[in-house]
């Protein structure tokens, strides 16, 4: 491979996570916004579940730790942070120096990763495959928030690839939810089951022309 794959990530630790588990296979930089931070709620339900989650998640961790614990044994999640100098910084993955960069780099492969929302001039300006994991917790995506339904509809993740006609789902598993999950062990649980699906689009993508993996 002459060309990188790019990790365009939020202010999320978990990313880290994600950074680790693909970095051999060609990760070469990092492009990181400041953040997003979690979207502004339109409802008055939306404000009390944000509400909800910012004050009670420490609680939630604290009593999810036994459970953490196990999702990180099921897929080895290592924690170490991205080294500084694979980092490049920005202030919104959509402002002109995150461009400027993707640019430059000239990527083999882009993977976003816990960001906020990406203009679709953005992505369209990106040539080469750009795939993501979703739900994302930074979008604000609502089955994100399962934890707090008695009875989801859904409860999977996906990995999808951004197409002419938006994002479309190359590989999705269901997430086996235990008794004691909640929205602090909702992180834990996606990455322990998304990271192979992950690892298998992007080793597939390698193993072929990319180019004519790219989806019109």
């Amino acid at each position: 491979m002459t060309r990188p794959i790019v990790l365009c990530i939020g202010d999320n630790p978990m990313s880290a996570y994600v950074y680790h588990a693909i970095r051999h296979l060609g990760v070469t930089h990092v492009i990181q916004e400041d953040g997003p931070s979690e979207e502004r709620p339109d409802s008055l339900k939306s404000w009390g579940r944000q509400l909800y989650v910012r004050y009670t998640i420490p609680l939630m961790r604290w009593f999810s730790r036994e459970r953490v614990h196990e999702l990180k044994r099921r897929y080895p999640l290592n924690h170490q942070p991205i080294p500084l100098h694979h980092l490049l910084k920005v202030t919104s993955l959509n402002d002109a120096r995150a461009k400027m960069w993707l640019d430059r780099l000239m990527p083999e492969l882009v993977i976003f990763h816990e960001t906020g929302p990406i203009e679709p001039e953005v992505l369209k300006r990106i040539d080469c495959p750009v795939l993501t994991v979703r739900p994302s917790m930074a979008a604000g995506q609502l089955e994100a928030y399962w934890a707090f339904r008695a009875k989801p509809n859904v409860c999977e993740v996906r990995i999808e690839q951004w197409t002419e006609r938006g994002w479309s789902v190359l590989d999705r598993s269901v997430l086996y939810i235990g008794g004691t999950d909640n929205f602090a062990t909702y992180p834990y649980l996606q990455l322990s089951t998304g990271l192979p699906l992950l690892r298998r689009q992007i080793e597939a993508m390698l193993e072929e022309d990319v180019y004519d993996r790219r989806i019109d």
